[in-house]
This record gives C-alpha cells, structure tokens and sequence, in this order.
C-alpha cells in the first residue's frame, strides 16, 4: 500500500471499524477498558513522535502509524457513546459528528486535497549516505502552486535502535526544480558536511542553470 491508499483507507474503515469492535465487545467491559486505555497511550506516543521528528526507517510503517492516530480517536469517540455520562455522550457526539464529517468529506468530495497533502509529505528521492545518515528529497508546491521548489531532509537513525530515525536538520530551496535522484548528493563524513549540485530548470528562461549547496550536520 502506498501513503494515499493507507490515508483513504484510515479516512473510510476506521469509524466503522471502530464502531463494529464496539459491538463485538458488549459483553466484555475489560476488553474495552484496555483497548482504550491502550488507545489513549498510542495516541499520546504518536504525537510525541512527531513533535520531536522521531520515526521509523519504513514509510508504509510510518503512515500505518500516522494513519493509526485516526483509529485511536475514532475509538475514543465511539467509547464516549457508551457511558453512562450524558455531558461525555454530548461531547462526544460533538466531536463525532465534526471529525468524522470532515473525514469522510475529505475521502470523497476532497479527494483531490487530499491527495496533494499526502504527495507533499512523500518523498521524492531517498539515498542512504552511510550506516546512519539518511538523505531524502521532497519537492515543495505542486502544479498549481504560486511557489515551486525542494525540501532535503536528513535523518539519523537512533544507534541503540537502528529501525527508528530522527530528523537533524532540513533545508528549503524555492525555485530550485529537478527531477527525483537528479540532485547530486556527496557526503564527507569527516566534515560532516553534505554537498549538493544540479542542473536545475531555469524560471527565467526556461533553460537550465548550474546549482549547489553544502548543508552542514549539526
């Protein structure tokens, strides 16, 4: 699965799948206790994970568990259904009716829009520089945009951990426009320093023009 089917599919199934798990466990309160409560925790780790920038070195993992933030909530959601609460049912109906409206208005009528913000997050060329520097490549705006140009990103992955990664710094270059993988990247480790260069389309002329950079790790 790629990033907009996971997004597609998160936005779709998982109110529903929320609600039918629900369902299945009316006669097991525990069980909805601890799938909640676990709920709860996920939640609270996945937005830590991307306030700090930390994730795996998997994308399709990476938006499984971004995508994973929507069926925590959509079970939070649905458990709030079932309390004996009625200001809890009453906010929680609040937020179901405007968080899975958006979602599903989002899936079908705004489908487009969504699929520009899942191709902004993509990225457009990766290249392992050594055991531990990761560098990749996005490109900023699309088609219709009033600003074109590319993001490089550079990550490192946790030593004791090498399946997570962190970001150490990014760059924006506006009005820089190439092809995937046509950025030449060299890296020197002993400086820590990343070296760019390419041939890049040209917005005064239409032509091409020489380009570089140095982007040094911190």
């Amino acid at each position: 699965m790629n990033p907009f089917s996971i997004t597609l599919v998160a936005l779709w199934a998982y109110p529903i799948l929320s609600l039918i798990f629900f369902a299945l466990t009316k006669n097991k309160p525990k069980t909805r206790q601890w799938v909640v409560k676990i709920s709860i925790i996920l939640t609270v780790l996945t937005t830590l994970a991307l306030v700090f920038k930390l994730s795996t070195i998997s994308i399709m993992v990476n938006w499984l568990l971004v995508s994973g933030f929507y069926l925590y909530l959509s079970l939070i959601l649905w458990w709030s259904q079932f309390q004996p609460n009625k200001f809890l049912k009453i906010i929680g109906t609040l937020l179901m009716i405007s968080t899975f409206g958006i979602g599903y208005l989002s899936g079908t009528l705004g489908i487009l829009g969504v699929g520009f913000i899942v191709a902004d997050f993509e990225a457009d060329a990766e290249k392992k520089l050594s055991d531990d520097i990761i560098y990749r490549e996005r490109s900023i705006g699309n088609a219709i945009s009033d600003y074109r140009g590319t993001r490089v990103e550079i990550y490192k992955t946790v030593a004791w951990l090498p399946v997570f990664e962190y970001r150490i710094t990014q760059k924006e270059y506006y009005n820089v426009i190439t092809y995937p993988n046509e950025i030449k990247v060299n890296y020197e480790p002993n400086k820590h320093i990343i070296h760019l260069s390419a041939h890049i389309f040209s917005l005064k002329n239409g032509g091409r023009e020489k380009w570089s950079d140095s982007i040094k790790l911190k």
